[in-house]
């Protein structure tokens, strides 16, 4: 496809402060651009995160897609009527982002959410989260292994059992599939209109959609983009999602 006429996604900025430097930055984790940018066919434009003084519903209407990443920060517990705060945080994210979803699934804008956006979607419809999930009883320690080395804090950690039939078995074709872990909030209670797709043995819920969706919508927990060249799952999650971005946008141009 030439480079002018490439779908477009969305990815939403964190808010990066810098103290030492007195600098404020509006940016993406390098690894979500290039996996847009290596594993779909789309171009990924980053949105800064200005919280309640823009709002974006009209901006979004231009986009073919939306990728909702992960983040150092958490989600502000106010958001789901919790009150343990786990920094480092990210308000001005959380209040660009929560108000754009019900939005977003009402036009059927195509979107993949990864971790801190998987858990975005579910405080958006009403679920909420443990701010500390290895803490709770019978939960595992699901936070990055201890080490420098990103080939090591990105690797497999544990399986995801899949919903028998559901969007995910029928997309990796198997019952199970391995994958690497680096958070440290997780869902509590799930949202009403979510459907799980996929837990950790600890009952973690790990995989996601929305019931009854005519969309392209699937949220994970872990990190997909750090190989979404050549682990399996990986690459046909983000083929999935290029495909319907590349539809959306043809349906849009007819």
């Amino acid at each position: 496809m030439d480079t002018q006429n490439k779908p477009l996604i969305a990815v939403f900025a964190d808010v990066i402060k810098k103290e030492e430097l007195h600098r404020t930055y509006h940016a993406s984790g390098t690894n979500y651009i290039k996996a847009v940018s290596e594993a779909t066919s789309c171009i990924p434009v980053i949105l800064p995160a200005f919280g309640s003084s823009v709002d974006y519903r009209d901006t979004l209407r231009k986009f073919d897609g939306v990728l909702l990443t992960g983040s150092l920060s958490n989600v502000y517990p106010e958001f789901y009527n919790k009150d343990k705060i786990v920094e480092p945080l990210d308000i001005e994210r959380d209040k660009t982002v929560l108000p754009m979803i019900d939005f977003i699934f009402e036009n059927e804008i195509p979107m993949l959410a990864i971790c801190r956006g998987f858990q975005e979607v579910n405080v958006a419809l009403g679920g909420s989260l443990y701010a500390d999930i290895h803490e709770v009883p019978g939960r595992m320690d699901h936070r990055c292994p201890e080490s420098d080395d990103p080939d090591i804090q990105f690797s497999k950690q544990h399986e995801v059992y899949l919903k028998e039939n559901g969007k995910f078995e029928k997309l990796a074709g198997t019952p199970t599939i391995e994958v690497n872990s680096l958070h440290t909030q997780g869902i509590d209670e799930l949202a009403n209109e979510l459907v799980a797709e996929g837990v950790a043995k600890d009952d973690t819920v790990e995989a996601i959609s929305l019931s009854g969706y005519s969309g392209y919508f699937f949220g994970v927990q872990w990190h997909p983009e750090y190989s979404a060249t050549t682990d399996d799952f990986s690459k046909k999650l983000f083929a999935s999602f290029s495909e319907s971005v590349e539809k959306n946008s043809l349906k849009k141009i007819k």
